[in-house]
């Protein structure tokens, strides 16, 4: 793990909230209203999708939306989320039916629906403030001057502005402690962290970003379709190429892509020698300009003596989370003559989105020979070649 990433023990889950009423819309549909040809919703969802720290995720809709949001999860094949239901009649309502729903984790991230332009920093940022307390919210300091207003609108008090943040989601919480939260709730609350205060917890600020705004009113989504077609531009595609290869000898394992095979001969390395994770890794840093694996496990660390190459990977992918670097697709073939790797290449697939938090399908695992040419041919070896594409937040 890399060393400005804190360690995050557990699982992780996530509760998107969007069963409120859309008052302030003038009547218009806002949590599936389109922006920049998607429906609002689909952008926090993805988001969290693509977190490599997120594990699960919980849709809260209106129950006249729980069929659109099913179908909206399906379209878009997303694999972390686990329930879609309906919510209930005030927010603390819809949150605390989805932590019912939401199974064995020990951290909460809850986000609201409305909110599009959540970034992977503010995700990352938010469990890593957590861990501090067990409680973290993300807010920006207030700019504008705020007036304490009467029923009758005159002006009662004008409060220090320095003391004074505007609070976003997502919001994180160890789960026993909002569980706890909810549970103990007497009165309406509008924010999740107010119960938590309300118990006597530390609630930790972080900070949030401008343009993690709240679409309520027909203005914002203009300005959230302008925010996310600019983080369009602040994005871009980067590929990598990674080959490895090792030795065939006696009385070393064979691991490939994390599978121990039983076969006469093993492959020779440092690590556990798994020429395609290491065919992996080199790709994956490549694509993101940050060296080679050499220089982030070198053979001469004893750490890495015998080590899972699966478990290198993992580092990895924190690494690439901490830069920015989200992986979208992984290719790769394994050079053999012996074993026949067909029957185990799915597991491969399996291991390597498992250890990069990524879904299945966007991991590509072949076997081909040399032909009887050079040295794999004569059993002597195997090679691996691996071709990687991510995208780069340039921000």
């Amino acid at each position: 793990m890399s060393s400005n990433t804190k360690y995050i023990k557990g699982k992780v889950g996530a509760i998107v909230v969007a069963a409120g009423k859309s008052e302030r819309m003038g009547g218009a549909e806002k949590i599936f209203a389109t922006i920049d040809g998607r429906p609002l919703l689909s952008y926090a969802i993805e988001a969290l999708q693509q977190s490599p720290i997120i594990n699960s995720i919980v849709i809260v809709l209106a129950k006249d939306k729980v069929k659109a949001g099913l179908d909206l999860a399906k379209k878009h094949r997303w694999s972390k989320v686990s329930v879609v239901c309906a919510g209930g009649a005030r927010r603390q309502d819809s949150v605390n039916e989805g932590l019912k729903q939401l199974g064995k984790v020990d951290w909460v991230m809850i986000h609201d629906g409305a909110r599009p332009c959540i970034t992977q920093d503010i995700i990352k940022r938010g469990l890593d403030a957590a861990q501090e307390t067990g409680a973290a919210i993300p807010a920006m300091p207030v700019s504008d001057t705020i007036k304490i207003v009467s029923s009758d609108s005159y002006v009662k008090d004008t409060p220090p502005r320095d003391k004074l943040w505007a609070v976003q989601t997502p919001q994180v919480f160890r789960f026993d402690i909002i569980s706890k939260a909810h549970r103990k709730a007497k009165s309406n609350f509008t924010d999740d962290a107010a119960m938590v205060e309300s118990l006597g917890h530390k609630v930790k600020i972080f900070k949030g970003s401008c343009t993690n705004i709240k679409v309520t009113t027909p203005d914002d989504i203009i300005i959230a379709e302008a925010i996310i077609k600019s983080k369009e531009t602040r994005e871009t595609l980067r590929t990598g190429i990674g080959f490895d290869i090792h030795p065939l000898v006696e009385g070393c394992r064979l691991v490939l892509g994390g599978v121990t095979l039983k076969y006469e001969h093993g492959l020779q390395g440092h690590s556990d020698a798994d020429v395609l994770v290491h065919a992996v890794i080199d790709a994956l840093l490549g694509a993101a300009a940050l060296g080679d694996i050499g220089k982030h496990f070198p053979n001469t660390n004893a750490e890495y003596k015998g080590i899972s190459s699966i478990a290198l990977l993992e580092r990895i992918q924190n690494i690439l989370s901490d830069h920015g670097v989200t992986v979208e697709n992984i290719d790769t073939t394994v050079i053999c003559e012996r074993p026949r790797l067909a029957a185990h290449t799915q597991r491969m697939c399996r291991n390597i989105a498992k250890a990069l938090r990524i879904r299945e399908e966007q991991v590509s695992v072949k076997a081909s020979t040399t032909n009887g040419l050079g040295l794999i041919a004569k059993g002597e070896g195997i090679a691996a070649l691996a071709v990687a594409l991510v995208r780069k937040d340039l921000t």
